[in-house]
């Protein structure tokens, strides 16, 4: 826990004002005396174009978040001081980037590191096909979820030649064949499945353990193939996701793919679901829309994505019923995309005969606002400043969801009000930060191009 005695007391606050003619506020600053120093608080008015421009400028820094051509976090020796910045390896930078560093066609790695960064440990491997670098291993299904989600964007949207694409085609098809080939597993370098790596449905439909991602490994596994098909047009990913609804019920999984539970809000989970059910969705729309597959192929795609999609729509219904009280700009875009409310996918589910709308679905244009509210607040300084909003007389504590030693809000606060946070954090927390981390942009990024992208910032 974060020390309360290290918390700056404020004990004189002046405000001066630049004009009379413009909002109090914009042009105005606010200077704090503290038992820290002084701190001047300026008041500028941006649009959100200039906070995304300024977040790439962040990211774009030499030495700050890119280690090796990852995006890295930043931890701090010295309490809030950035000279002190040092990078290191993540377990979920899979995420983000690919490192094909094992030898294992279609296994990426969790992260890789010089082998001169650290001392060796259990967890890391020597790379067999670079000698100077080592990889980290056990790779769940984290990083595969965001390998399978970001290669065919890059594919279809960031190559800038028929190289490019076949790169990111290769990419995506490697690590989908490589499950299809090892029995619905990911094999890792023990020659044995990963700790998380699983679809296979002896463990997802009849494993008591894996009971709670059953309905998130199924999205999972259909979305990568349909995904890999859409590119491809190799048969057996096709037959692949038949076998696994028709025999196995996969299909029916979607429904619950988020498990409400107290004490059992896995925030991870979401945003894995969230960047499933847009990979699946936009296999989907590549398959119908694509230009190398024949009718006869598409024809028989057709019935299976007819029915993947009346599922995923309610399971993707339930859980943004308790999703949209986040005010996510990420997850509220992908939602109007995923549900058929943005042009793209509107046309997709015109084809397919399904409404694209429904009394259950939730309005884009409402949830569009409230991720523009959510980047509003978004604060520009992204250092996890300590955060003590338990003490604040104007919060409610969630009894009931007090499951840990940290208390919850009932509602949530606004992001420039708490700690920073990537999209798998929990964003009730009251009590976090240590101002001895730095996270990077991505989060906003991602969030404000998706939005801009599908039109919902106008």
């Amino acid at each position: 826990m974060p020390n309360r005695e290290s918390q700056v007391n404020v004990s004189s606050l002046a405000v001066l004002s630049r004009a009379n003619d413009i909002p109090d506020y914009i042009g105005s600053a606010a200077v704090a005396v503290t038992n820290k120093g002084l701190a001047v608080f300026h008041f500028e008015k941006w649009t959100l174009a200039q906070q995304a421009e300024h977040f790439q400028k962040f990211l774009d820094q030499p030495g700050r978040h890119d280690k090796y051509g990852l995006v890295s976090s930043c931890h701090m020796s010295s309490w809030g001081d950035i000279r002190t910045c040092m990078k290191g390896p993540n377990d979920n930078d899979g995420l983000w980037t690919s490192m094909y560093l094992a030898s294992i066609l279609g296994y990426p790695g969790r992260s890789f590191a010089k082998r001169t960064d650290f001392p060796p440990s259990p967890d890391w491997y020597p790379s067999p096909i670079y000698s100077n670098l080592q990889f980290k291993g056990d790779t769940s299904s984290d990083e595969i979820v965001g390998h399978e989600f970001v290669y065919p964007l890059v594919r279809d949207l960031l190559a800038e030649n028929d190289n490019e694409r076949q790169r990111a085609y290769i990419l995506t098809f490697n690590i989908t064949n490589h499950i299809l080939t090892h029995d619905w597993y990911l094999m890792g370098e023990n020659h044995t499945h990963t700790t998380w790596g699983i679809w296979n449905p002896i463990l997802v439909n009849d494993n008591d353990f894996y009971q709670e991602s059953r309905g998130l490994n199924s999205l999972q596994i259909l979305a990568f193939l349909l995904q890999t098909y859409a590119y491809s047009g190799d048969e057996r990913f096709l037959d692949g996701a038949y076998l696994l609804t028709e025999s196995y019920q996969y299909d029916v999984n979607l429904i619950n793919e988020k498990t409400i539970a107290v004490c059992d809000n896995s925030f991870s989970d979401d945003e894995l679901a969230y960047l499933s059910y847009f990979t699946l969705v936009h296999a989907c729309h590549s398959i119908t829309s694509s230009s190398s597959l024949s009718p006869k192929q598409k024809q028989h795609a057709r019935t299976l994505i007819d029915h993947l999609l009346e599922y995923m729509k309610v399971g993707l219904n339930l859980s943004h019923k308790y999703k949209q009280m986040e005010k996510s700009p990420f997850y509220n875009f992908i939602y109007c995309y995923v549900s058929g409310q943005v042009n793209q996918t509107r046309r997709l589910f015109k084809k397919h005969n399904l409404s694209s709308t429904k009394s259950s679905d939730f309005d884009c244009h409402s949830l569009s606002n409230d991720g523009i509210w959510y980047m509003q607040r978004w604060p520009l300084e992204l250092i996890d400043w300590q955060q003590f909003n338990s003490d604040r007389l104007d919060i409610q504590i969630n009894v009931p969801a007090e499951c840990s030693s940290k208390p919850s809000s009932l509602q949530m606060l606004p992001p420039d009000e708490r700690s920073s946070k990537k999209w798998n954090g929990n964003i009730y927390d009251l009590d976090d930060g240590s101002g001895f981390n730095e996270d990077d942009p991505a989060a906003f990024l991602l969030s404000y191009w998706g939005m801009r992208y599908f039109n919902l910032l106008e």
